[in-house]
């Protein structure tokens, strides 16, 4: 190989490996802007998440020893499933106090936004299957007598509270949707350098 060209090329490589290192250690404003949004959004749903749950686990621990039959049952479920969820949004929490926006390469920040979008609409198909499974309790019920307060009382807590997390889901998609794919796009089309870059998303 000529020595001259040979030169050339470890000069580029060194060059290149130069601006790759920078670009990890010093996010450009647009890269850094598109991680605090998503960062910020997931610390929200936290939030709003977590306030949800511990509201219906105040309300319904107090309304379970003030009613009886169908409306207790309904009231205790409603505990039941928001411990959970207030363990969701509390494991969410400590995640994104994880996350750091100067920390983040490109091919991070796309990938953490597009597994986002697909989190919240697996959820969503989730959401679906919990109002279908509250309504079979519900149907269960006229089979079970001796169940019907319980098994009609749980069928409309599961319903009540996979009809909130579906209506939750998908609004946070098309939040998550809406305001990060433009701001993406943008990303991918080029580097801080001008250069266009090609990441397999999915």
């Amino acid at each position: 190989m000529n020595p001259i060209r040979s030169l050339f090329i470890a000069a580029g490589s060194l060059l290149l490996g130069h601006a790759a290192t920078a670009q990890r250690a010093t996010p450009s404003p647009e890269l850094r802007a598109f991680s605090e949004q998503r960062i910020k959004h997931q610390k929200t749903l936290g939030l709003a998440l977590g306030s949800f749950a511990l509201a219906n686990i105040a309300v319904g621990a107090v309304a379970a020893r003030q009613t009886t039959g169908e409306t207790k049952q309904f009231h205790k479920m409603n505990v039941y499933w928001n411990l959970f969820n207030l363990g969701i949004a509390g494991a969410g929490l400590l995640g994104s106090r994880k996350r750091n926006a100067d920390a983040e390469t490109l091919a991070d920040a796309v990938r953490q936004h597009e597994n986002m979008k697909q989190i919240l609409l697996i959820n969503a198909g989730l959401d679906v299957a919990y109002v279908v499974g509250g309504g079979y309790l519900q149907e269960r019920s006229t089979s079970h007598p001796n169940k019907a307060d319980q098994l009609r009382g749980y069928g409309k807590s599961i319903m009540y509270q996979g009809g909130f997390l579906l209506a939750f889901d998908l609004v946070n998609y098309f939040i998550f949707k809406s305001r990060g794919d433009k701001q993406e796009r943008l990303l991918l089309s080029a580097t801080p350098n001008g250069v266009g870059v090609g990441l397999p998303i999915r």
